[in-house]
C-alpha cells in the first residue's frame, strides 16, 4: 500500500512507549509470558505520568498507582506495563 505523506503525514510520536510497546509485545509473545525490564518499567511510567497519573514504588515489585487525585491501586510492574498498552491502544 502506498501512503503519501505530503498529503497525510504520520502521526506524531509523542512518547518513547509508543515505539516500545510493539518491541515489548513480540518479545513477551516470544517468550509466551510477559517480563518487564525496569525501562520497559520506566517508560510505560513516563507514559502514564505524562497522561495525569500518579505513579509510586512500594517496593518488591509493587507500584502504587492513581489518577490525578483519585483512590490509588496497588499493582505489579507488569501490570502498569499493560495498563500502559491499554492506554495507549486507546488514543486516538
Amino acid at each position: 500500500m502506498d501512503q503519501n505523506v505530503t498529503e497525510k503525514p504520520p502521526r506524531k510520536v509523542i512518547s518513547r512507549f509508543e515505539l516500545a510497546a510493539s518491541r515489548m509485545a513480540d518479545a513477551w509473545l516470544r517468550a509466551g509470558r510477559v517480563t518487564v525490564s525496569r525501562e520497559d518499567l520506566l517508560i510505560a511510567r513516563d507514559f502514564l505520568e505524562q497522561a495525569g497519573w500518579v505513579v509510586r514504588d512500594l517496593g518488591s515489585g509493587l507500584v502504587e498507582l492513581a489518577y490525578k487525585r483519585g483512590p490509588a491501586q496497588a499493582m505489579s510492574f507488569e501490570a502498569l506495563v499493560l495498563l500502559a498498552m491499554r492506554r495507549l491502544a486507546g488514543q486516538p
